[in-house]
C-alpha cells in the first residue's frame, strides 16, 4: 500500500515535482521492465521457486566475439565461395544466429529446387521461426513451378497463412480433389477481401458453378456489416441475376439512407428486404435520428421483424436520438421497450445523464445494465457516487462508505477514485514474479530466445520480435514470467511487458512498469520543470518504451510524436530536427516532453487535460471543456469524454503516473476537499469556478491494472 496518494492530487496539482506522483494497483494489465539483476544464483533445488533476480545477467563471452564474425559474414553473402567467408562461417559453429546465414544461402537458390538441402534445413530447424519462414518460401517456389503434388506434401495448415492455404486448395483441385470445393466456399464466404493469391482459386471455384445467389447475398451482407462497402459494391456489380436488384438497393441505401422515405420500394416481404430496411434505418439514424424513428415505426408495422433485430434497431435509434439531443424521443421509445441488450447504448445513456448532472436518470440507466456489467468497478463506483450525491444508502452495502471501501481494495482506476473519496491509501499489491529455477533455465536456454537475444543485441529488432513471439507462444504462464524478466534484464522493455500480459501476471509492477531510459526521462523532466512520473506514464502508454515504435498514422518513437508536431515543437525550441531522429530516445523524449509541457501550459497545468490533448488534440479538449463542461465534477468530466479511446488513454496515464510515483519512491500526501460535487439543483445555473486543476478528463477506465 502506498501512503496517502490521491488521483485528485495528481489532477489538481498543476506543477507536481518529479518526486511527487501517485501509483497503481494489482489487477492491472500493463507492461514494464525488471530489475537490473534478474536472477541470482541460489542454492535451491531446480523445482524451488525463486524471485526473478539474476541468472541471465551475463553474456556468453563466446557469443560476443561471434557477433562481429556474423556481421562480417552477412556482408560477404554475395560471395559465399570466398576463403574469408568460409573461415567466418566456420567460426560461427554453435552461434545462435548461424541458421540465419544458412537460410540466406539456401533461400537464394530455391528456384533450382534443391529438395535435399531444403529437407536438411527443415530437419535441422524444426518448430522454429526460421524453419517456418523457409518452408513458406519453399511452398511459394513450388507454387510458381506448379509442382502441385509436392506442394501438398510440404504444406502445413498450422502456418496460418491465407496465401498458402489458397494455393493448397488450388493444388488439390488441380490434382482432381473436388472435396476441396467446400473449403473454398468457406474461404470465399467472408465479409472481407481475401488476398490476391486466392483470385485464381476463386476463379476455378466460380467456373465450376459453386457461387450461388444465396452465397453472394451472404457474403455481401457480411461485408456491409463489416463496413467493407467496396466489396459489397463489387459483389453487387457481378451478382447473379436473381439477387442483383436487391444488392443494388442495399448499396443504394447504404450510400443514400434518406431514400428510405420511398416506402413503396421496400414493400416486398422477404428476409432480404428486411435486411435492407434495417440497414437503411441504421444508416439514416446517424444522420437524422428523428426521421429514422418515424420511418422505423412505419416499417415495423408493415414487416414482421425478428424480436432480436427489433430490439437491436430500437437500441441503436435510442443511442442516436440521445446523441442528437432528442431526449423526449429517447424516453418515449425506451418506455415502449421491455428489455435491453446493448451494453454500449445503456452505458452511453448513463454517461449522457452524468454529463447533464441528471443523477436519478443516470442511476436508472446504470440499473438497466446486465448483472455482470453492473458489478464492474466502473458502475459500482458510479452507483455509489450517485448515492453519495443524493444522500442515499446503497444496497447491497450497509452504507456508502462501505461500498467505497470495498472498491478501494481493487487496483483499478475506480478503486483509486474510491480510495480517494475516503482518503485511503491506494492498494498496489506489488509482488515480483517467482517461478522455478527449472523454468528459468529452460527459457534462458531456449534456442529461439537465444536467437532473439543476439538479434536484439545487434539491433535487428524486427527479427528479434519474430523469434520472441514464436517462442512465447509455446511457453507456460510461469515460463512467460521468466521470459518477461529476462527481456527486462536485456533492456527490452516492451518484450518484458508483453510477456507479463501474456502470462496474466499483473502484480509484478517492476517488470510491467520499468524505469526505462531513466536518465533521459528524468533529465528532460528537470529541464522542463515537470513531473517525471507523468513523462514515464505517457511513454509507457504510447509505446511501452519501444524506441522504434511506428503507428499506422505515422507517429514515431517512445512518445509517439507525429513528425509535423515534432517539427513544430523543435522549431519553437530551437532544436535541430530530422524525422529519423524521432527514433532516438534522447530526441524523442526531448521533443515529446516539450510538447506535453506546452499542453500543460495551455490547460493550466492540469495533467489530465494535457494527457487528453496529447492523445486527441488540444482543439478537441477545448471543445470538451466548452458549454459549461469545465464546471462538471472531475470524475464526471473524465467519464463523459466523447472518445472511448481518449477516456481510456487519460485514465491509464493517470494510473500509470501513480505507479511511477511508487516506482520512483515518491511520497505524495492526500489532498482533501479537492473534488467539486455540485448540488443537482444547480444543474441549470452553475457559475462557480472550479479550483485550479479540476474539471479534467480521464479515459475509459473499466480496466484493472
Amino acid at each position: 500500500m502506498l501512503s496517502l496518494i490521491t488521483l485528485s492530487a495528481l489532477l489538481a496539482s498543476a506543477q507536481l515535482s518529479a518526486t511527487e506522483q501517485p501509483l497503481l494497483t494489482s489487477s492491472s494489465k500493463s507492461d514494464q521492465a525488471a530489475p537490473a539483476n534478474l536472477i541470482e544464483q541460489q542454492n535451491l533445488p531446480v523445482s524451488s521457486t525463486a524471485p526473478m533476480l539474476g541468472i541471465f545477467a551475463t553474456d556468453n563471452v563466446k557469443f560476443i566475439t561471434q557477433r562481429a564474425a556474423y556481421l562480417e559474414a552477412q556482408k560477404l553473402l554475395p560471395n559465399t565461395s570466398s576463403r574469408q567467408f568460409i573461415e567466418l562461417k566456420a567460426s560461427l559453429k554453435g552461434y545462435p544466429l548461424e541458421p540465419y546465414i544458412d537460410y540466406r544461402i539456401l533461400s537464394r537458390k530455391l528456384s533450382k529446387l534443391p529438395y535435399r538441402e531444403v529437407d536438411e534445413f527443415l530437419d535441422a530447424n524444426p518448430n522454429s521461426y526460421l524453419g517456418n519462414r523457409l518452408l513458406r518460401d519453399w511452398l511459394l517456389t513450388l507454387e510458381r513451378k506448379q509442382h502441385w503434388h509436392d506442394y501438398q506434401s510440404y504444406y502445413r495448415a498450422d502456418l496460418g497463412d491465407t496465401d498458402l492455404a489458397c494455393y493448397h486448395l488450388k493444388a488439390r483441385l488441380l490434382t482432381g480433389d473436388e472435396t476441396a470445393y467446400t473449403e473454398v466456399t468457406n474461404l470465399w464466404n467472408v465479409g472481407r477481401s481475401q488476398p490476391k493469391a486466392c483470385d485464381s482459386l476463386f476463379k476455378l471455384w466460380q467456373n465450376a458453378g459453386q457461387q450461388t445467389a444465396q452465397l453472394t447475398w451472404s457474403r455481401a451482407t457480411q461485408a456491409i456489416e463489416a463496413k467493407n462497402r467496396s466489396l459489397t459494391r463489387y459483389l453487387a456489380k457481378y451478382a447473379p441475376a436473381e439477387i442483383k436488384s436487391k444488392l443494388d438497393l442495399l448499396v443504394e441505401v447504404d450510400r443514400y439512407p434518406e431514400h428510405m422515405d420511398q416506402v413503396r420500394r421496400f414493400a416486398e416481404q422477404s428476409p432480404e428486404m428486411q435486411f435492407i430496411i434495417l440497414h437503411g434505418i441504421q444508416r439514416l439514424a446517424r444522420k437524422d435520428a428523428g426521421k429514422a424513428l418515424k420511418l422505423w415505426e412505419r416499417y415495423d408495422a408493415q414487416h414482421l421483424f425478428a424480436d432480436q433485430k427489433r430490439i437491436e434497431t430500437q437500441e441503436l435509434l435510442i443511442a442516436h436520438l440521445s446523441r442528437q439531443g432528442l431526449t423526449d424521443k429517447v424516453t418515449e421509445l425506451a418506455q415502449s421497450m421491455s428489455n435491453y441488450s446493448n451494453i454500449d447504448m445503456i452505458s452511453g445513456l448513463a454517461r449522457d445523464a452524468l454529463a447533464n448532472v441528471e443523477w436519478e436518470l443516470a442511476d436508472k440507466w446504470i440499473r438497466r445494465l446486465p448483472a455482470e456489467e453492473l458489478n464492474s468497478s466502473r458502475w459500482r463506483y458510479w452507483s455509489t457516487r450517485i448515492a453519495e450525491i443524493q444522500g442515499h444508502s446503497l444496497p447491497p452495502y450497509p452504507d456508502i462508505a462501505s461500498s467505497y471501501k470495498a472498491l478501494a481494495k481493487e487496483r483499478s482506476f475506480y478503486g483509486f477514485l474510491a480510495a480517494d473519496r475516503l482518503g485511503l491509501p491506494f492498494e498496489l499489491e506489488d509482488e515480483p514474479s517467482k517461478v522455478t529455477l527449472n523454468d528459468q533455465h529452460f527459457v534462458a536456454n531456449s534456442a529461439s530466445i537465444l536467437r532473439a537475444k543476439e538479434l536484439f543485441e545487434l539491433g535487428q529488432i524486427n527479427f528479434a520480435r519474430q523469434e520472441w513471439r514464436f517462442a512465447s507462444r509455446q511457453f507456460s504462464p510461469q515460463q512467460l514470467q521468466a521470459a518477461g524478466a529476462l527481456a527486462a534484464n536485456w533492456g527490452w522493455y516492451r518484450g518484458g511487458i508483453q510477456a507479463m500480459i501474456d502470462a496474466q501476471s499483473w502484480d509484478d509492477l517492476t517488470v510491467r512498469f520499468p524505469l526505462a531510459f531513466e536518465s533521459v526521462v528524468k533529465a528532460e523532466a528537470k529541464n522542463q520543470a515537470m513531473d517525471a512520473n507523468l513523462l514515464f506514464a505517457i511513454a509507457r502508454q504510447e509505446s511501452a518504451f519501444s524506441p522504434d515504435a511506428k503507428s499506422p498514422v505515422g507517429a514515431l518513437g517512445l512518445m509517439q510524436l507525429m513528425p509535423a508536431t515534432a517539427k513544430q515543437t523543435a522549431k519553437k525550441a530551437g532544436i535541430t530536427y530530422r524525422k529519423h531522429d524521432l527514433l532516438s530516445p534522447e530526441t524523442n523524449v526531448a521533443l515529446g516532453s516539450r510538447y506535453l509541457n506546452e499542453m500543460l501550459g495551455r490547460f493550466n497545468g492540469n495533467p489530465a487535460f494535457a494527457a487528453a490533448a496529447y492523445n486527441a488534440g488540444p482543439h478537441r479538449v477545448t471543445q470538451w471543456l466548452s458549454q459549461g463542461r469545465d464546471q462538471l465534477p472531475l470524475d464526471v468530466w473524465i467519464e463523459t469524454i466523447p472518445f472511448k479511446e481518449t477516456r481510456g488513454y487519460v485514465q491509464n496515464v493517470m494510473v500509470f503516473s501513480v505507479i511511477y510515483a511508487y516506482r520512483n519512491g515518491s511520497d505524495i500526501e492526500s489532498l482533501k476537499d479537492t473534488w467539486y460535487v455540485p448540488n443537482p439543483a444547480q444543474k441549470q445555473s452553475q457559475s462557480t469556478s472550479l479550483p485550479a486543476g479540476q474539471g479534467s478528463t480521464v479515459t475509459n477506465g473499466a480496466a484493472a491494472y
